[in-house]
């Protein structure tokens, strides 16, 4: 058995389950306890004991087992599920969350906040030592005598459990503690003579007899991490009537075939294995796109019909490979309602959280990456954009406010939009602050746009007081840099007194995209298919760097001046329209060449950070291309003068 990769995956289900854990924490604060949900919470952290019990995680298995005694009471109707018991859990969570890290670290031992340990622990034994358990065990047992019934469980270890990290004895031990234990016998006949005995290997099994109102499947879910290695056999002695048992083989029947369906739809893949199948499929797309370069110069018509055949599966293939990647954007939002509660919390507002597009798709490497800039966005909304309550009131506003998080697609693209209703941005002040700080002249006139694009300038703030959330300047700017890294661009609307959005457009991936080439001089460059509008002819207007197209004004930007490219002699200029977001604007190049399928390589260290390059691309020739970075070459008009 590969351990490394057993205890990859205990990591990733760790993961999930805190996840689920914290997100049923939640719905119990917003929509009340009920069973379903208090049930979610005690198997997360009973999965995660028994789990972590196998690789011998000593400090997991003992603060989870802790959490397990206080869910099993609250489960009981011994404890309610009040506001100060949400935090605590929710506080367990992320401690769990930092002693998961540190085993991913290979620190299994080592705790991250022994302080923090102690704490918790504290306030969960007050909780357990404050609950009337003798009287309620006795209640609970005097409820319940009419329904207990007797039950034979069977468990024959494997030799090898114990180097599993298991303890057949720890199971024995939990399953007495779910009744009244009648007898217990143990199975030695696999014992073997002193001399050949290995003390690493389990030879003997159990027999209990059971008294308890515990259901069958509370039974199984109490064995289920050693199910795989030990022999199981669960028998009633008492019966249930036949409608029961009716009921009970239908329920199991259907569970069963929920996992096995389950089984069918879903499978984990290492992300490594497809960003190697994404990367074999970049070179068949530049393997394909020489074949067709080849074909171009041969009069065969039948070779160029086996070729463009292959095309089209090239590129179904190379579809079907991008959306193995594709993950809904909803891992990132199921993140946010604890930011919002936490954050409510700690500035005294009260702020409803509305999520919609969760189901939007997007390559998985961009998801990880948009964390950070949406976390920004997101605290500086409730601390700079919603009001008090006070503030709020006197506004004729509701006293709760609404931060909104949705996505969609729109041509192509991804768009992310994050709103308030609050009091919206301040262009006087910002523009006063950017002034102040030399950012703008006192006399220049901007439009209300580049006014609200002046906060993403490094180190700028207009708060009138440093909090732990933001007003340190630091933040907005790392925002715009984080999304532009990943090809984006992101846009401000404010309404004063009604509330503001963040609109983030993205590429759909970063690996493979539909391109169109075009040349200036000798030189090739591509630029991203969706963000291109339209081609024209272009007639210079000197002493101008905006072109009268149709009526309106269109700057452009020439790419042999943006880039000191030398241009053919006696070439025909051609104008290619590109729009970002609500930004038009006009590239001009020499020739056009047509669509491509670009796979997308890192730029060298040589062109690396220049503005206005997202990376390189293999033209069927073997030669290499330049992708343009249209969000940074149109942010602005500013940034198309050199």
């Amino acid at each position: 058995m590969d351990m490394q990769s057993v205890r990859s995956v205990l990591l990733d289900e760790a993961r999930e389950l805190l996840v689920d854990m914290e997100q049923s924490l939640l719905a119990v604060e917003s929509a009340g306890a009920d069973a379903e949900r208090i049930n979610a919470i005690f198997r997360a952290a009973h999965t995660l004991k028994g789990s972590s019990g196998m690789f011998n995680l000593q400090l997991v298995v003992d603060f989870t087992h802790l959490m397990e005694n206080l869910l099993v009471r609250v489960r009981n109707d011994e404890l309610a599920m009040s506001a100060a018991l949400i935090s605590l859990l929710l506080s367990c969570g992320d401690y769990l969350s930092r002693l998961f890290d540190e085993v991913a670290a290979g620190r299994d031992e080592h705790d991250p906040d022994p302080a923090e340990r102690a704490r918790l622990c504290a306030q969960l034994n007050t909780y357990l030592d404050g609950a009337p358990a003798a009287a309620a065990q006795a209640a609970s047992g005097q409820a319940s005598a009419g329904s207990a019934q007797r039950w034979r469980i069977e468990l024959r270890p494997q030799p090898q459990v114990l180097a599993y990290g298991l303890d057949p004895l720890a199971f024995v031990q939990y399953l007495a503690d779910k009744g009244e234990l009648l007898s217990l016998q143990i199975l030695d006949e696999q014992l073997p003579p002193l001399a050949e005995l290995d003390p690493e290997s389990c030879y003997l099994g159990f027999v209990l007899e059971l008294r308890s109102d515990a259901s069958r499947e509370s039974l199984e879910q109490a064995l289920e991490f050693i199910a795989q290695d030990c022999a199981i056999d669960i028998e009633c002695l008492d019966p249930p009537p036949a409608q029961e048992q009716a009921a009970e083989r239908l329920a199991e029947v259907a569970d069963t075939g929920r996992a096995r369906a389950a089984e069918q739809v879903f499978i984990k893949v290492d992300a490594r294995k497809l960003d190697e199948l994404i990367n074999s499929v970049g070179e068949l797309v530049i393997r394909s796109s020489a074949c067709n370069t080849h074909c171009a110069g041969r009069q065969d018509p039948e070779l160029s019909e086996l070729l463009a055949g292959v095309g089209q599966l090239v590129e179904q293939i190379r579809d079907r490979a991008l959306n193995l990647r594709m993950v809904p954007i909803g891992e990132v939002f199921q993140r946010f309602p604890r930011v919002v509660r936490d954050v409510c919390a700690e500035l005294g507002k009260r702020i409803e959280l509305k999520v919609s597009g969760a189901e939007t798709e997007l390559d998985k490497s961009m998801v990880e990456k948009l964390n950070d800039p949406l976390l920004h966005i997101v605290r500086n909304a409730m601390d700079h954009g919603i009001e008090s309550i006070e503030e709020r009131r006197a506004a004729g506003k509701p006293e709760q406010g609404t931060l909104s998080l949705n996505a969609y697609h729109r041509s192509g693209s991804v768009v992310i939009e994050i709103s308030d209703d609050g009091r919206g941005l301040n262009s006087e002040r910002i523009l006063a602050k950017a002034v102040e700080r030399g950012l703008v002249a006192a006399d220049v006139q901007l439009a209300e746009r580049d006014i609200h694009n002046l906060i993403f300038a490094p180190g700028f703030s207009t708060a009138e007081k440093v909090t732990d959330l933001s007003g340190r300047g630091v933040g907005m700017d790392v925002v715009r840099q984080n999304i532009e890294q990943l090809r984006g661009t992101v846009e401000i609307h404010s309404v004063p007194g009604q509330g503001c959005t963040f609109r983030i457009n993205l590429p759909l991936t970063l690996a493979i995209i539909d391109g169109f080439q075009v040349a200036v001089g000798d030189a090739d460059f591509v630029l991203p298919l969706d963000l291109v509008v339209e081609c024209l002819e272009f007639d210079e207007q000197p002493g101008s760097q905006v072109v009268n197209l149709r009526g309106q004004p269109l700057p452009y930007l020439r790419l042999a001046e943006r880039f000191g490219v030398g241009r053919r002699q006696g070439a025909r200029e051609c104008l290619v329209v590109v729009q970002c977001g609500e930004q038009r604007a006009g590239i001009v190049v020499d020739r056009f060449v047509g669509e491509i399928q670009a796979v997308i390589k890192p730029l060298g260290r040589l062109l690396d950070g220049m503005r206005g390059l997202a990376g390189s691309t293999i033209l069927g020739d073997g030669s290499v291309a330049l992708l343009l970075d249209i969000p940074a070459l149109v942010a602005s008009p500013a940034q198309l003068t050199l």
